[in-house]
């Protein structure tokens, strides 16, 4: 099957609790309410393609587990090519356990298992011969700077979402090469020493040939090539969980620009789907299709019909 994008980085099941407090040393709290879904930040972007009826693919690793088994068939029910997974004996799938206080914040734990050896990962060069365009959710010192080398090299579109654990990554190495970049404030702060301020993100984008794309939560989202300025609203909705908010706006950005390469329809397409998966529990529960999308953005006189015509028409 020819994929159109690819989607490189972490799987892992999600464990959120919702508890009054977080506990102190030796404290047992108890959770409100619980719940166990599919997760990472790699399946979150590449389930959220398929819903929106992309063929895409996922480069990733899982442990040869229960939990490996149910990720690998929702990847597969839900349209995910998963040729490219490596299914590890004795290595743990990958666990994120998230614990919210309304009035502490949130505790986060992570077991990588299994992701751990994602710096290992051999790319497949026959599984991305035909790929457009390659998707790097996370940091991986190693493996990114292979992956876009080899997208570079091959003429492939390189999107990459870097997340909160990428301080070892040598941007100064990779930047010129990156199409699209995915960055919240504080990554940009920490990474490149920059403010979320126009004049700011207009010269940092001035450095590298791609797109600079800003998620700031509630603030909306900014995008801009250095010459182009974008800023777009959120649209709003009833909040449930923020959970993979973050990916399913990168593969809305990436599905829409790819088709486009217009900022403004890509950037609103990218917030509309983002809108409709944090009005459900779970990274992937709420993830919209087409339509959705495209109900949301009809709703608010926003024409996309330059995205729309490029998919194959419902019978």
């Amino acid at each position: 099957m020819s994929l159109e994008i690819v989607s490189l980085g972490r799987i892992n099941m999600d464990i959120v609790m919702n508890v009054d407090k977080l506990p102190s040393a030796n404290e047992h709290v108890f959770s409100k309410h619980s719940s166990f879904t599919f997760g990472g930040s790699a399946a979150n972007f590449a389930t959220q393609l398929a819903k929106l009826g992309v063929k895409t693919g996922l480069i990733s690793c899982i442990g040869n587990d229960l939990y490996g088994q149910l990720i690998l068939k929702n990847l597969q029910d839900t349209g995910v090519d998963t040729k490219a997974i490596m299914v590890l004996n004795n290595q743990p799938t990958g666990l994120f356990f998230l614990a919210h206080s309304p009035k502490e914040g949130d505790a986060v734990y992570a077991e990588l298992g299994a992701n751990k050896f994602l710096e290992k990962h051999i790319l497949d060069e026959e599984y991305l011969a035909r790929v457009r365009t390659l998707h790097i959710a996370g940091g991986f010192p190693n493996l990114i700077s292979r992956a876009i080398d080899y997208a570079t090299t091959n003429g492939m579109i390189v999107s990459a979402d870097p997340g909160r654990a990428a301080a070892e990554v040598e941007f100064s190495k990779i930047i010129k090469k990156i199409d699209l970049l995915f960055v919240n404030q504080s990554e940009l702060r920490e990474y490149f020493g920059i403010e979320a301020k126009e004049k700011e993100l207009r010269d940092f984008a001035k450095t590298f040939p791609g797109i600079l794309i800003v998620k700031m939560g509630e603030k909306g989202s900014i995008a801009t090539d250095g010459f182009e300025y974008v800023n777009s609203s959120i649209f709003e909705v009833s909040v449930k969980d923020t959970l993979g908010a973050g990916d399913s706006f990168a593969a809305g950005f990436v599905t829409a620009w790819t088709r486009s390469e217009n900022i403004e329809q890509a950037l609103n397409f990218a917030n509309a789907t983002a809108s409709q998966t944090i009005m459900h529990e779970g990274a992937q529960n709420g993830q919209p299709d087409l339509q959705a999308v495209a109900r949301v953005l009809s709703k608010h006189s926003i024409n996309i019909h330059d995205i729309l015509k490029t998919f194959p028409r419902r019978k």
